[in-house]
C-alpha cells in the first residue's frame, strides 16, 4: 500500500486548519480591483508577491517588457512564478496555474463588489469566483501538502510552482505564452484554473476579429458630399447575421461605434468579432474564410460607394484536443476530486478559453480544475453579484493537494 494512502485523511485534516487563512487570503485578494480592462494590476500582483514570501515561498516577480505588453493594449505586465521544492526536488515539476485579472465590475451589484463580503458560506466580489478563489485553492494547497509533509512517511521529491498571471481576458499571451517563450518555466504538468466539478482537459478555440469602415464625413444636411461608413456597415452586418445562422459554433458582434455626432454623415464604424472554434477546425481556415465573407458582401454592395474596409486580428486561440498524457493527469485528479466533493467528478471537454492552452499547446500534460460550480460560467452574474462557496473552496483545495501529493510521492 502506497504511504499517502495509508494517511488519507492528513490532508483534509491541514486544509481544515488553514481554512480560515484560506478565507482571509481570498477576501483580502477580492478587495484588490484587479480588472481587465483597463488591466491595473500592479498593487494586486506586488501585495501577492510580498504575501507569498512571507508564506516563505521562493517568489520570482517576471516582467513583460513594455514595447511587447503595449501590442496587446497592456503598459505594465508582471508574472509572478513561485516555487517549493519538497525534498530532493528532482521529482515532477507541477505548475498551478492561475490568473488575478478579471472582468469589469461593471453594474447591477447589491454588494460592494470589491467588499469581500462573507454570508451564508459565500464569499461575494469580483473574481470570487474566476479565478481568485482557484488561486487561494492552490495556495493553500501547497501550505497543506507542506505541513502534512512534515508529518508523514512518505517521502515527496518535486517541485510545486503557482503561476500567478494578469492577461486572462486578453489571451494569455503576456502570461502563460510569455513565460513558456521565455524559458522562465519548464513544468511536467500544469493544473490550471478552472471548476470543482469537472475536470477539463479539451478546450474550444476563439477568433477575435475588428472591422474598420472609413468614409468621409460630411454634414447632414448634404449626405452626398460624404461616403457613409455606417451605411456601408449595414450589409457587412447583414452577412455576419446570415452566417451566425449556419454556424455550429457561435458567432457574436460584441461591440459597435462609430460616428461623430447627430448631424454628421459617419466617416467611421468599428465592430467586434468573437467566433468560437471547435475540435476539428482549424483557426487560420477560420479566419481566412469569415474575412472573405465580410469581403465579399462589402464587394457586393459596390464596395459601399467608395467606403474603405479593413479587417484585423486581435486575437486567434486554436482549441484544445486532449492528450494521453492530459488524460492520465486528468483522471488522477478527477478520482481525488471526486473523494473531496463527494460527489463523482467526470473529465470534460468544455466550451472554455483558457490562458492555460499555452501550455497544452507546448506539449506540456494540463488539465483545468479549481473552485465553483460545474457549469463554466455559472458562477460568474456579469451584471454583478459574483460569489464563491466556501466550502468548494475548502473540498477542491484537498483535492488539488492529494493530486500533488500523489504526483510527488516517489
Amino acid at each position: 500500500m502506497n504511504v499517502a494512502d495509508a494517511e488519507p485523511d492528513s490532508l483534509a485534516r491541514s486544509v481544515d486548519d488553514l481554512q480560515e487563512a484560506a478565507t482571509g487570503f481570498l477576501r483580502d485578494l477580492v478587495q484588490r480591483p484587479t480588472e481587465n480592462p483597463p488591466g491595473d494590476v500592479a498593487e494586486a500582483v506586488e501585495w501577492l508577491a510580498v504575501t507569498l514570501e512571507h508564506r516563505g515561498l521562493e517568489v520570482e516577480r517576471h516582467p513583460v517588457p513594455n514595447p511587447f505588453a503595449r501590442h496587446y493594449g497592456r503598459n505594465e505586465v508582471t508574472n509572478l512564478v513561485v516555487r517549493r521544492r519538497f525534498g530532493t526536488g528532482d521529482g515532477p515539476v507541477v505548475a498551478l496555474a492561475a490568473p488575478i485579472d478579471t472582468l469589469p465590475a461593471g453594474t447591477g451589484w447589491i454588494r460592494d463588489p470589491f467588499g469581500g463580503e462573507v454570508k451564508d458560506g459565500l464569499l461575494h466580489g469580483r473574481g470570487a469566483r474566476d479565478s481568485k478563489a482557484d488561486l487561494a485553492a492552490f495556495v493553500f494547497a501547497i501550505a497543506a501538502l507542506e505541513e502534512a509533509a512534515s508529518h508523514s512517511a512518505a517521502r515527496l521529491s518535486g517541485t510545486v510552482e503557482l503561476h500567478v498571471t494578469c492577461d486572462e481576458e486578453s489571451g494569455g499571451f503576456l502570461g502563460p505564452a510569455f513565460l513558456l517563450g521565455q524559458d522562465l518555466t519548464a513544468p511536467d504538468a500544469v493544473i490550471g484554473a478552472g471548476t470543482a466539478y469537472q475536470v477539463i482537459t479539451g478546450q474550444e478555440g476563439v477568433l477575435h476579429l475588428e472591422v474598420l469602415l472609413r468614409g468621409v464625413q460630411a454634414h447632414a444636411s448634404r449626405p452626398q458630399d460624404g461616403r457613409d461608413a455606417l451605411a456601408a456597415a449595414v450589409p457587412v452586418l447583414a452577412r455576419l447575421m446570415a452566417i451566425r445562422e449556419s454556424l455550429a459554433a457561435p458567432l457574436t458582434v460584441g461591440m459597435i461605434e462609430g460616428g461623430r455626432g447627430i448631424n454628421v454623415v459617419p466617416d467611421r464604424v468599428r465592430f467586434t468579432i468573437d467566433r468560437r472554434i471547435v475540435a476539428g477546425e482549424d483557426g487560420e481556415t477560420v479566419e481566412a474564410e469569415l474575412i472573405a465573407a465580410i469581403e465579399a458582401a462589402h464587394r457586393e454592395a459596390g464596395e459601399a460607394a467608395g467606403v474603405e474596409l479593413e479587417c484585423r486580428r486581435l486575437l486567434l486561440a486554436e482549441p484544445v484536443a486532449p492528450s494521453a498524457q492530459s488524460e492520465a493527469l486528468a483522471e488522477t485528479l478527477a478520482r481525488h476530486a471526486s473523494e473531496a466533493m463527494g460527489v463523482t467528478v467526470p473529465v470534460v471537454s468544455a466550451p472554455v478559453v483558457s490562458g492555460a492552452r499555452h501550455y497544452a499547446l507546448a506539449g506540456i500534460p494540463t488539465v483545468l480544475y479549481g473552485v465553483g460550480p460545474p457549469i463554466i460560467g455559472e458562477g460568474v452574474d456579469f451584471t454583478g453579484d459574483e460569489s464563491v462557496s466556501l466550502e468548494d473552496l475548502r473540498k477542491a483545495t484537498t483535492a488539488i493537494a492529494a493530486t500533488l501529493r500523489e504526483l510527488l510521492t516517489r
